[in-house]
């Protein structure tokens, strides 16, 4: 027996379970096409079998408020953020609103405002004095729009070969009717698109977003409805953002038939054939000793004499992905919990993630950056907050396995590129080893198990290399299977590239 195989029992055993594709069966079987993009591990889509391992949720790491919402024309009931880079600055857009005063004895009654800041680091945020709408008398604040009905408002950059000259920024916002479409020039200054809302069919009640997808070359927008009492999302499509598809429900692989508010979906910007999504989950829970002992309960109290679900409602955040937009795989594990109970916290309000993903420099500058994402807390409190959260770049879930070992077979595929390169974390005593498979499951001479040198590390993109070498430039264009073993092991994503 191979001396690698009498070492790790499971591969020798497992090798049946890998081997176990017949030649006609993967002759049946079409080659993915990859080419050279990089494919996350979010999903089943590239395997075809596994032993040991398993796809596992990566939640990101809670980091500092970055924003207090803390003006006179801000408060209890801030949120709806969307951020993205636009050049050097970030730019960030939410909704300030009031739910209702420090003692719950109130709710407020007064209108929404579209409010704007921006940061150079995703970090120190400021918002200045945009001089276009008057609060209390005085235009010096950061609102940028406000109208009767006024409940969300999403802003992206339109990345559209064909924008039309005026509407290189675009919005939706909810209005008299159903969602409304915004142009602007620079961001800030904004117009109707049309005299009418662009779609009508849903209930828009919470952020709807809206966005150029590159690759299948047509508008997304995503929005709030419901189905037998539950709220969901729906998702239109259109060509030129005026005339939409009708709106259908979104569907789920293998998830439970939950309460979804916010969706956050958008196309992952180093793998935008894939898109992420970031819902918030919507829990209405019968009263129990447990609720007096979360925080703050005679606010909670107070606040349900206006409604009981202002007390008995609790959120998280939630992560989900899809292929072709349509259908998602939503994981029931929270990606964002609550958390250690605070003093405001454990509430309907929390986890509200914010849109777009933004990579920010890392805490020590020798390492690679990360990705940061926001998300709301201290909901129905004067100020509510903006919570940044970090987690790696194409971290969201990986393929694991444990020190004992896991195996995974892929279906067959084509790619381009001369090397095959990883986004992986090991322990110190852990590994990951891939072996090049021809198409009905037979090692290729030269890239087997056994001629792969052992790969231990961090990185988010090394190159796995076969007796010292890593050209994979012959098999290009061939149907190939990929067997990775992974011990103590993460994988997060591939791609073969240069």
């Amino acid at each position: 027996m191979n001396l690698y195989l009498a070492h790790f029992p499971l591969l020798a055993a497992g090798s049946l379970l890998l081997a176990a594709v017949s030649a006609p069966e993967a002759d049946a079987q079409e080659a993915i096409d990859i080419g050279s993009r990089r494919e996350l591990f979010v999903d089943e889509f590239l395997i075809e079998r596994r032993e040991g391992a398993e796809l596992r949720l990566h939640p990101p790491a809670a980091k500092e408020i970055v924003l207090a919402h803390d003006a006179p024309w801000e408060g209890s009931g801030c949120g709806y953020h969307t951020i993205f880079r636009d050049g050097d600055i970030l730019r960030m857009y939410y909704i300030a609103a009031d739910l209702t005063n420090e003692d719950a004895s109130v709710m407020a009654s007064r209108p929404l405002y579209a409010c704007y800041a921006e940061s150079r680091d995703g970090i120190h945020w400021i918002k200045p004095s945009l001089g276009l709408v008057e609060f209390a008398g005085s235009k010096e604040n950061n609102i940028l729009w406000t109208t009767p009905q006024t409940d969300n408002f999403m802003v992206f950059k339109d990345a559209n070969p064909a924008c039309r000259p005026g509407e290189e920024y675009k919005a939706v916002t909810s209005g008299a009717g159903g969602l409304w479409a915004l142009k602007s020039s620079d961001g800030l200054r904004w117009k109707h698109l049309k005299d009418k809302p662009i779609i009508t069919k849903g209930a828009f009640d919470t952020l709807n977003v809206a966005f150029w997808d590159p690759i299948r070359k047509h508008y997304w927008a995503y929005i709030r409805d419901f189905h037998n009492g539950l709220r969901d999302i729906r998702v239109s499509t259109s060509e030129d953002f005026l005339t939409w598809a009708e709106p259908v429900i979104l569907r789920f692989e293998d998830s439970p038939d939950e309460q979804l508010y916010t969706n956050q979906v958008q196309p992952y910007y180093r793998a935008p054939h894939l898109f992420v999504g970031f819902p918030t989950r919507y829990v209405e829970r019968a009263w129990s000793p447990s609720f007096d002992a979360l925080p703050d309960a005679p606010h909670r109290q107070g606040r349900m004499k206006f409604s009981p679900r202002y007390g008995t409602a609790i959120t998280d955040g939630l992560f989900m992905t899809s292929r072709d937009g349509r259908t998602f795989r939503r994981w029931g594990e929270a990606f964002i919990r609550p958390g250690i109970e605070r003093k405001d916290n454990w509430l309907y309000g929390d986890g509200y993630q914010n849109w777009g993903l933004i990579e920010t420099a890392p805490e020590d500058p020798t390492a690679p950056p990360v990705l940061s994402l926001y998300a709301n807390e201290n909901h129905w409190k004067t100020a509510s907050r903006l919570r940044r959260y970090t987690i790696r770049i194409d971290g969201f879930v990986s393929l694991n396995a444990p020190l004992k070992g896991g195996e995974v077979l892929t279906r067959p595929i084509r790619f381009t590129g001369g090397k095959l390169r990883l986004n992986f974390a090991t322990s110190a005593a852990g590994s990951l080893r891939v072996e090049i498979q021809d198409a009905a499951g037979k090692p290729i001479p030269g890239y087997a198990l056994s001629d792969c040198d052992e790969i231990f590390g961090d990185a988010l993109d090394r190159a796995i290399t076969w007796k010292g070498g890593s050209d994979v430039r012959q098999l290009a264009g061939q149907p190939v299977r990929l067997r990775i073993d992974l011990r103590d092991a993460d994988l997060y994503a591939l791609r073969f590239g240069e």
